[in-house]
């Protein structure tokens, strides 16, 4: 357990004095500050606008869709990748620190960028609804949310152990980054080629990381009534329902994409000269 106080400590001292950590939060904290003011004059103009727990979770919860993953992606890329240019992380090895407990130390700042930024979509978000003049329904918070939550929660794991992976390979901050925006781009142009080649091969598109972290962060695949009430619409206007898969398929393979970049960091860490 003391190791894990070093670490914390270590890691918490470089980190805090990064000026892109304060940046990126402050811009992540503006974002959620705007979708909770917009929420509240909607719900004060409106009669009809709801913003009350337990129903306004979606809402709430809005504030860590996609360009949170891509936050945290950006940090960890930010945090990580230049310690091996400016030696640092070296510096920790040659005073005793190994490098599976260097390794580690930067899983733990994953976990806390996580924590720091759903604790701040949360705040900001259940904040914003204390001054609202709607009027919320029994309980706080559903098992339908508690889904949305953790689906969000994981692509926030998702994005940053993608981050951690191209921080330890790359080795720079500027190409990391890079490769993290086109690799969605690439992947965007691969589905739309597939999707033309029959119906077998576009449902193996939906296995694609940037396909199933989209569908696990949309609020449709967690609220079966909101659903049903979105294909009732789009089934009145002649288009295809929208379908997902099963919430617990998508969590299996968001995990499994994300062992597999908190693997490929470790090893190249372990195995690289730092």
């Amino acid at each position: 357990m003391k190791i894990l106080g070093v670490l914390l400590r270590i890691e918490t001292l470089k980190t805090v004095k990064r000026r892109a950590l304060w940046v990126a939060v402050g811009v992540f904290a503006a974002i959620n500050t705007n979708i909770a003011v917009s929420n509240v004059r909607s719900a004060q103009l409106s009669p009809s606008f709801s913003h009350a727990l337990p129903e306004s979770w979606p809402n709430v919860l809005s504030g860590l869709t996609s360009p949170a993953g891509f936050f945290i992606a950006v940090l960890m890329i930010l945090l990580v990748a230049p310690e091996f240019s400016w030696r640092t992380g070296r510096q920790n090895v040659i005073d005793g620190l190994s490098k599976e407990r260097l390794y580690a130390g930067k899983v733990m700042l994953l976990t806390g960028l996580i924590v720091l930024f759903v604790g701040t979509a949360l705040l900001i978000g259940v904040g914003g609804t204390l001054f609202s003049p709607s009027e919320g329904g029994p309980g706080i918070i559903r098992s339908t949310d508690f889904s949305y939550l953790g689906g969000l929660t994981l692509n926030l794991l998702f994005f940053g152990s993608a981050g951690l992976m191209l921080s330890t390979l790359i080795r720079s901050a500027g190409p990391a980054m890079g490769v993290l925006f086109l690799y969605f781009l690439v992947e965007g142009v691969i589905v739309g080629l597939i999707m033309r080649a029959g119906e077998t091969a576009r449902s193996l598109t939906e296995y694609f990381p940037a396909n199933i972290s989209e569908d696990l962060g949309d609020d449709l695949a967690h609220y079966p009534e909101l659903l049903a009430s979105v294909n009732a619409d789009r089934a009145g206007r002649g288009l295809a329902p929208r379908e997902f898969l099963d919430v617990e398929v998508m969590v299996m393979a968001v995990l499994a994409y994300s062992t597999i970049f908190l693997l490929i960091s470790f090893l190249s860490m372990r195995k690289r000269d730092l």
